[in-house]
């Protein structure tokens, strides 16, 4: 199995009245809902600010996050698992059992995102 080194990155977040620096590593997955993004933390905490989810990706390119479907990216160090539920409906499936939807468009990239293959 191929290893890849992941570049650690670290944020600043406006969330409310403060600015909060946080660790590429210590992000779970980021859901953006319009242009108010939920970052939901490794320690079970969740951050909310205003911001695009494609904001995110950019800045999140090199860090070993990967979108699964329209509204979300992942830190594919946590996942854990992927399943193919049926002809309709796959999942991955996060450290700390947190299960999420990946779209049909992203499967394959997810797929060969963690098989290390392009």
């Amino acid at each position: 199995m191929e290893s890849k080194i992941i570049a650690e990155k670290s944020l600043f977040i406006k969330s409310g009245p403060t600015i909060k620096r946080v660790l590429s590593s210590d992000i779970l997955y980021v859901q953006c809902d319009g242009n108010v993004s939920h970052l939901y933390m490794l320690d079970g905490s969740e951050l909310v600010c205003v911001r695009l989810l494609k904001l995110f990706e950019q800045d999140l390119s090199d860090a070993g996050f990967i979108r699964i479907n329209h509204n979300i990216r992942v830190n594919l160090s946590e996942i854990v698992e992927i399943r193919y539920v049926n002809a309709r409906k796959r999942q991955v499936i996060l450290s700390g059992g947190v299960v999420l939807d990946v779209s049909y468009r992203k499967w394959k990239a997810v797929k060969e995102a963690l098989l290390g293959r392009k």
